[in-house]
């Protein structure tokens, strides 16, 4: 996740002749499905969405994390197909593998509603995989936990003072919003638990991971081709107003500063966006550089991912981030299949995330489908 910037001959392959894409996943549901599934309802697909978004855009760009926006454009271009890179093509980092993580200890909490953090720390220790390129202190975290040290000890040693700002909350988020779905104030509990477990207490770390997982519920929550899908009136819903019932709206002034320059320049260019927001591991500019390539193109997956690897930086989390909203706006099946087929596989690959995904939908529905249980997260 946060590589320094590696030297390597890069290789893409572009878009097919005449412009046309390869077929979406959703030409062969099959691709897509969970072990023994049926052809899966809308509210389903986003859920696989948000979880497969995650993996796919975290795979699209870890070849390219540390780079410069120019470099890409220069040695690489417009970025279409998964390459090569520290890790071999269409493979995820610390991302996804935390990803899952958080999804296995939401699924194992005795008290879904409020999961102990000391528990997701653990369960995040149990999957560390120091190839997958995680953060020097959170690595350090899991380390010590993986070694027998009781969380709350390891935490104080290894947490930054005050708290890191950095994006590792936000970027494993998207199983909260699942759990949580449709509560809110079930998503805002779990972001911050979650967030916790690793230190991520930074008032900006917080609230990025707390409006993404936002940011993935209102994507599981928006109809198709509703107003609520529109860029401008996305954003809007999910910026907290002095008056929120959630008690959430002091927004750090970074958050504040890249909001509302994202509402006066819905349009603004991925230069323009670098120069002003960033693209650096810092929550604050990360966070809102992800919604950037999601509110240019909402409606197609594989535009947002294009458009949040081409910002360089730290593009494996701003590229899962932009993929999880993504995903919960349009379903798994509307990701490319070139895409779908070239991630890797493995005891957390494509496979176990999607059955994570199903899972997570039944329990948050019910074994028996009713639509009348109470979601995950609620009390």
């Amino acid at each position: 996740m946060r590589s320094p910037e590696r030297s390597r001959t890069a290789r893409v392959n572009a878009r097919p002749p005449g412009g046309a894409r390869c077929e979406n996943v959703s030409n062969n549901p099959k691709k897509i499905r969970g072990k023994g599934m049926a052809q899966p309802s809308d509210l389903e697909d986003r859920f696989r969405g948000a979880l497969l978004g995650t993996m796919v855009g975290d795979a699209l760009g870890m070849p390219l994390e540390g780079w410069t926006s120019h470099r890409i454009r220069r040695e690489v271009g417009e970025v279409r197909d998964m390459l090569d890179g520290r890790l071999e093509r269409g493979s995820f980092t610390d991302d996804t593998q935390m990803a899952a993580a958080l999804a296995e200890a939401l699924l194992a909490a005795e008290d879904p509603s409020r999961p102990d953090p000391g528990r997701i720390a653990e369960w995040f220790a149990r999957l560390y995989d120091p190839t997958r390129g995680y953060g020097e202190n959170t690595g350090k975290l899991l380390e010590a936990i993986r070694g027998g040290e009781p969380w709350q000890r390891a935490l104080e040693t290894h947490t930054i003072p005050g708290g890191s700002f950095a994006n590792g909350a936000a970027m494993r988020v998207a199983p909260a919003a699942l759990a949580g779905h449709p509560s809110p104030e079930a998503v805002l509990r779990l972001a911050d638990l979650q967030a916790e477990a690793t230190g991520h207490t930074h008032p900006e770390a917080r609230f990025g991971a707390r409006f993404q997982a936002l940011a993935v519920l209102e994507g599981l929550r928006s109809p198709r081709g509703s107003e609520a899908q529109q860029p401008v009136a996305f954003l809007a819903k999910l910026i907290p107003t002095p008056t929120d019932a959630l008690g959430w709206a002091e927004i750090p002034v970074a958050f504040r500063s890249a909001f509302d320059w994202l509402l006066r320049y819905p349009e603004a260019t991925g230069d323009e966006v670098e120069r002003r927001i960033g693209n650096g591991v810092r929550a604050a500019s990360s966070v809102p550089a992800a919604l950037w390539a999601v509110l240019r193109s909402p409606s197609d997956p594989e535009e947002v991912l294009v458009r949040a690897v081409s910002l360089g930086g730290d593009t494996d989390s701003i590229a899962a981030m932009a993929g999880a909203i993504a995903g919960a706006l349009n379903g798994a099946s509307r990701f490319p299949g070139r895409w779908v087929e070239a991630l890797e596989e493995g005891p957390w690959g494509r496979s176990r995330l999607l059955d994570l995904a199903d899972e997570l939908y039944r329990r948050n529905r019910g074994a028996t489908g009713s639509a009348d249980v109470v979601p995950m997260g609620t009390t």
